[in-house]
């Protein structure tokens, strides 16, 4: 594998500060016209991925900080987030009514889902649609064309 150039170096180096290739693109010098796609295209460069994998790396041993590491932190989030503290009045005394930090508790269960993958944002639809179909006919029945099959 050969060194990129030092203008795609460049690129690596802007990209890795927000990951918007686009912008990593013209921030290096390139064109404007067509940043788009010739940032895609730098970014499927094999020479590019393994000088950008060596930067990401390079960030996280700066971050001194691993994945495992923020997960657990996630987690004591959560538990701390999900304990139940007693509500007092103006006296200090127990009013009986007991609260948590409920966004504290789901900000970090969502950052947890999301890592695992657990969400998605994408609609899976599914449907027989031999259903839609006789009912289409029903309807070219009264006077609509005829659908093929």
């Amino acid at each position: 594998m050969k060194q990129p150039n030092e203008k795609q170096k460049k690129f690596c180096r802007e990209y890795v500060k927000d990951f918007n290739a686009t912008q990593a693109y013209i921030k290096a010098g390139y064109s404007k016209n067509g940043a788009m796609q010739s940032s895609f295209k730098l970014l499927i460069n094999t020479d590019i991925q393994v000088f950008l994998s060596s930067l990401i790396d390079k960030q996280a041993e700066k971050a001194d900080i691993t994945v495992q590491e923020v997960i657990a932190d996630l987690k004591t989030m959560k538990d701390r987030c999900m304990q139940a503290c007693q509500v007092l009045n103006k006296k200090g005394k127990p009013t009986g009514v007991w609260k948590f930090d409920s966004s504290g508790a789901i900000k970090s269960l969502e950052l947890l889902g999301r890592y695992l993958t657990m969400f998605s944002d994408k609609l899976i639809v599914k449907h027989d649609l031999s259903d839609l179909l006789e009912e289409i006919e029903n309807e070219s029945d009264r006077g609509l064309p005829k659908v093929k099959k």
